[in-house]
């Protein structure tokens, strides 16, 4: 009796499972008509800067699509294009370096919004220089200070450090290397870079993805958040720019913090990841690669990494018993670039030749 009553519940529960997975197919299958999408390159492709890049698009003419919009790192690079199979030639000679967002935009009937992306990775078309630090100068630094940031402003010098527990911002004496004021970072936090624009004090914080914000006698005046680490800043008088640890360098609003710009640091068969402490000098962004004894200076508007610059004789001298180089400063008055390194005992001013 029981097996009776079970044979045509399981008999609805077979039907009603087919006629559901029937309906998921032929869903499925309505939602694979897309009226225009990228078919070729494929995602991350890679290329050198330079080459032409074709952009092959199939269409179903069936469908309906308009406002078909064709662009390269959110730039509009082929407007209003027809609802037909077609290759688009992209030309990448004054392009960026590092990865690139390719990808088609358009309005269905209904008149929603829709894209196809692809990521794409371009390397560099240049072999970056070999370039020697030339010491002209030696100045004591602070051994105990593990340097996040370097940066002079209105002919001071200030840094930041880090370790929790230990992180602060200072001004300090050149000649001396004594510390003349500071401010500490509450325990919780890890210190990372600064910067300083229109008298306000920009601190990043490594993983707590806060930068804090002093008026030039330290006091606190505010403070933005951001999504992941916080490693390097500095700033060409209009937008902070800030390093994260990756290759990856953006520029952001200084009121809001929200990003404006991005590059990566490429070379011709590699990014540079690890970018720690940054500076802007003459134009050219230099920056320290964390754990190694050099710098690279970086194109700002593509990210092609133009040289290589050996700080080893600075390493030599001023390391000890400290640890890695991290702190590039320059200042705009004199004209003249300092670097030091974390726990070092020794601050050089120097020339890149």
């Amino acid at each position: 009796m029981m097996f009776r009553q079970i044979l045509p519940l399981l008999f609805l529960a077979i039907l009603f499972s087919c006629n559901t997975s029937s309906d998921e197919e032929n869903t499925s299958k309505r939602k694979a008509r897309i009226p225009i999408k990228i078919v070729s390159p494929g995602f991350d492709t890679e290329y050198v800067v330079g080459e032409l890049v074709k952009v092959e698009l199939k269409a179903e003419e069936s469908l309906k699509a308009n406002q078909i919009n064709l662009f390269v790192d959110d730039t509009l690079y082929a407007k209003n294009l027809p609802l037909k199979n077609q290759t688009i030639s992209v030309d990448t000679k004054n392009g960026k370096v590092g990865w690139v967002s390719i990808y088609i935009e358009y309005k269905d009937k209904n008149g929603s919004l829709h894209r196809d992306n692809r990521r794409l990775i371009f390397f560099s078309d240049i072999t970056p220089s070999q370039k020697m630090t030339s010491i002209i100068e030696e100045y004591a630094h602070n051994a105990t200070s593990y340097t996040q940031g370097l940066e002079f402003y209105k002919g001071k010098l200030y840094e930041s450090t880090g370790q929790r527990g230990r992180s602060l911002i200072a001004e300090i004496d050149l000649t001396t290397g004594e510390i003349l004021k500071q401010k500490e970072l509450d325990a919780q936090y890890f210190g990372e870079g600064i910067t300083i624009l229109n008298d306000t004090i920009y601190q990043l914080t490594w993983q707590a993805g806060k930068c804090f914000l002093y008026d030039m006698d330290f006091n606190p005046i505010g403070e933005f958040t951001y999504e992941g680490e916080g490693w390097g800043l500095c700033n060409n008088g209009k937008s902070i720019i800030m390093t994260n640890g990756s290759s990856e360098i953006v520029w952001r609003n200084p009121k809001t913090f929200e990003i404006e710009k991005r590059i990566y640091a490429f070379e011709a068969q590699s990014d540079i990841p690890q970018l720690n402490e940054i500076e802007l000098i003459n134009g050219y962004l230099y920056a320290n690669v964390y754990t190694h004894n050099y710098l690279v200076e970086i194109d700002t508007t593509t990210g092609k990494v133009l040289s290589y610059i050996d700080c080893a004789n600075a390493e030599n001298k001023g390391r000890n018993f400290g640890d890695v180089l991290n702190g590039i400063a320059y200042n705009s008055l004199t004209q003249k670039t300092y670097i030091t390194g974390k726990l070092w005992s020794k601050l050089f001013e120097v020339k890149f030749e």
